[in-house]
């Protein structure tokens, strides 16, 4: 029997509402064998009992049957982390090669407001310089690198089965 999203899913949410298959069955009005057999792969609810199980098990219909696998979640994770870091070096480095240019002299003479509109109007500076770059180092990673790897992790990725 093949394992599924739904099969898995069907599951992990009875699991996470303390439900047991018998208890599950009873709500939904089927035998406890077929919320047996629904989580094991071998055969699927109809329409009118996933409906059912989506509203006793408190999920939308698309939760139960779309897939998300940890893997995607890891790898948007790691890839807003590169984007983080990505960021902040080029916020840094930015704000460095900057202040070259800033005649601090000038900005000691000015009131402290004056002063904390230069310092707002620099940081929003670096911010549109920064994040565009950001933004696109995390979208690479993610888009290109991670599915690339995968990619190449298959075995065999020449005589992979198509259905």
């Amino acid at each position: 029997m093949k394992e599924t999203i739904l099969a898995m899913k069907l599951k992990e949410y009875r699991e996470k509402n303390k439900l047991t298959q018998s208890m599950l069955a009873e709500l939904l009005e089927v035998s406890d064998k077929t919320i047996s057999k629904w989580e094991l792969g071998a055969t699927y609810p109809s329409k009118k009992n996933m409906i059912k199980i989506a509203e006793e098990l408190d999920i939308s219909l698309e939760t139960l049957l779309l897939e998300e696998t940890k893997k995607d979640n890891e790898d948007l994770k790691v890839s807003i982390k590169y984007g983080v870091i990505s960021f902040c070096l080029l916020f840094f480095v930015t704000m460095i090669v900057t202040s070259f240019s800033q005649d601090f002299s000038r900005i000691m003479n000015l009131s402290i407001q004056e002063k904390l509109g230069v310092l707002l109007t620099t940081a929003l500076k670096l911010l549109s310089i920064s994040v565009p770059p950001a933004i696109i180092i995390g979208s690479v990673f993610y888009f290109y690198i991670f599915p690339k790897n995968k990619k190449e992790n298959e075995p065999f990725p020449r005589f992979r089965q198509k259905w």
